[in-house]
């Protein structure tokens, strides 16, 4: 069987170069993956295709090869028609897909701890979760101490993150003050963290990161509503294990949040989005047009899969203990 080099790229830019065998699925790449990362708490992590603001979560039984093999032809095409255009190439990437708030069991694989680390700091960096000024100095400060250990005054002074500053603040608050302001604040955090670990300064990260509102929740390129009175003309659906949530464009200021508990159904197709809400008596349908429409579903019906896989384990542990009782 002939094999090709597949490139397996992870949130910080680092890649995996993988031999396949051109029939192999998706599912035996990321056993690969996961063997070759030495990863032991992978059951939340996935394969998704990324092309620009696209993303999606690969099935299990999609083989990658025919896969590459259609996005040579789709970047010909967009060639053809512009010779010019810069064509941006698609990508597999591994990460985290699902994210349970109770779930600490990855925090004990310190090769899950450090995807769920990178992760976090993607979304903090590229402001998918919302901070203020003081929130990112202190989770810069640790974030240095990652990077590079313990502070030295006579190294770690205005001038030394001036080559990758944005690789430490959300860009969102950027803006807001000079840069060596930043590093100034920056590098005053750091100092406090002195004698942790690597390890024990992305715990801290990530304990800090979770408790957030927005932690772990997959958010979608803003979308048009359609015919939906209370809502702005564009919005940001997020989706995460609690359900459903609705932003403003511009801040990603909190509309409204809808927990699958008051789901009653939902659609879409490769260009709209729609869900409906509330009671079997009383319910409202909120509509969107987005390109998204399919994968917000998917993303949607894996977290109600597992949270019924869940309720279901919890009642089987119920039957036991009443056996049990019932036995002594």
């Amino acid at each position: 069987m002939a094999k090709r080099v597949v490139r397996v790229h992870f949130i910080d830019g680092n890649c995996r170069a993988v031999a396949l065998d051109e029939s192999a699925t998706v599912d035996t790449l990321r056993s690969i993956v996961i063997e070759k990362i030495e990863l032991k708490e992978d059951g939340c992590f996935a394969l998704f295709e990324r092309r620009d603001d696209w993303e999606r979560c690969l099935d299990s039984d999609e083989k990658p090869c025919e896969l590459m093999d259609e996005w040579s032809r789709i970047n010909e095409a967009e060639k053809a028609k512009k010779k010019d255009a810069i064509i941006s190439e698609p990508k597999f990437l591994f990460k985290k897909k699902i994210f349970l708030r109770d779930d600490d069991r990855e925090l004990k694989d310190l090769v899950a701890k450090h995807h769920l680390y990178i992760q976090a700091l993607y979304s903090v960096i590229e402001s998918e979760y919302p901070s203020n000024p003081d929130e990112a100095i202190n989770l810069a400060g640790l974030q240095v101490q990652v990077t590079y250990a313990d502070h030295n005054p006579s190294t770690h002074q205005v001038g030394f993150l001036s080559h990758n500053l944005k690789n430490f603040i959300p860009k969102h608050l950027m803006p807001l003050k000079k840069p060596q302001e930043w590093e100034s604040l920056i590098f005053k955090a750091h100092a406090k963290n002195q004698g942790k670990t690597a390890e024990d300064a992305k715990t801290e990260y990530l304990d800090i990161v979770k408790q957030w509102p927005f932690y772990g929740t997959t958010f979608f390129p803003p979308c048009k509503s359609v015919g939906n009175k209370k809502l702005p003309n564009k919005v940001i659906i997020g989706v995460n294990a609690e359900g459903i949530l609705l932003l403003k464009t511009k801040d990603k200021e909190l509309i409204s949040t809808h927990p699958f508990t008051e789901i009653c159904s939902w659609l879409s197709s490769s260009t709209t989005f729609a869900f409906e809400f509330g009671s079997q008596n009383e319910s409202q349908k909120y509509a969107f047009d987005t390109k998204h429409g399919a994968i917000i579903a998917a993303t949607i019906q894996t977290y109600i899969d597992i949270l019924v896989q869940m309720l279901k384990y919890g009642e089987d542990e119920d039957d036991d203990e009443n056996a049990n009782e019932n036995m002594d």
